[in-house]
């Protein structure tokens, strides 16, 4: 009589191999998180990288290629985003050592800090403070900001005044060639990720560009200095970029 004991058996562990598999990758993909020190949140700014309680992390234009310039009362506002005794470098985030020896993390060689007047996850409330403290972002936005009196401008990451183009359409620039000289596109690489607001779209040429709110974003070359707003209100069409 024919025996069919093995054969529920050798149906089944091939599904136990594929299992343990996915398990393993699982296992493997949280261990790799769980060495990260910050993770991705959501802001009105786009996505930034927070600490692992949701504070949101900040740059210091002040500093210099990992090493920080910020003590005394400047670290009681901006704590330092302290690594642990055993944390190793994990991709674009290292370790650097402050002159009183404590281990700080950096991200693409920008020391990390956070703000004391934050409170929850995804407040930014240090971005643009002074003009020198800025969200660190987990997209590729090449926006800042520069606060110009009340105003808050957006900028690229210069710190060039942003504007946009009211003959655009959604997601679709009509500014080229002359115009495109006076008012260079924003440029974006076929690498950059995008977060919301910011997106990337393609431009007849083929050339990528950022937008805002399925804006396309623009500087003026007229503008030298951070603050200029010499474009805004050109010929009727051109006007800041508004951002929340």
């Amino acid at each position: 009589m024919e025996t069919t004991t093995n054969k529920p058996l050798l149906t089944i562990l091939p599904i136990l191999t594929l299992s343990l598999a996915v398990s393993a990758c699982a296992s493997s993909m949280s261990s790799t998180e769980a060495r990260m020190p910050a993770k991705s949140v959501v802001t009105a700014q786009g996505e930034v990288w927070a600490d692992k309680s949701g504070k949101t992390l900040y740059t210091f234009a002040k500093d210099e290629q990992n090493v920080s310039n910020c003590y005394g009362p400047c670290a009681q506002k901006w704590p330092p985003f302290i690594a642990g005794a055993y944390a190793e470098k994990q991709g674009d985030f290292s370790i650097l050592t402050r002159k009183d020896g404590a281990r700080q993390w950096s991200y693409k060689g920008a020391p990390l800090y956070s703000w004391i007047k934050d409170k929850n996850q995804g407040e930014t409330t240090g971005h643009g403070v002074k003009n020198v403290w800025f969200v660190a972002r987990s997209d590729d936005a090449p926006v800042s900001v520069f606060n110009r009196g009340n105003t808050q401008l957006l900028t690229d990451a210069s710190q060039k005044t942003l504007y946009i183009f009211d003959k655009d359409k959604k997601d679709q620039s009509n500014c080229y060639d002359k115009c495109a000289t006076l008012w260079p596109p924003l440029q974006a690489s076929s690498n950059d990720q995008a977060s919301a607001p910011f997106g990337i779209i393609q431009r007849k040429d083929g050339s990528l560009q950022w937008t805002l709110n399925s804006q396309p974003l623009y500087t003026w070359i007229k503008d030298k200095q951070p603050g200029d707003i010499s474009g805004d209100g050109v010929k009727g069409v051109w006007h800041l970029a508004r951002h929340p």
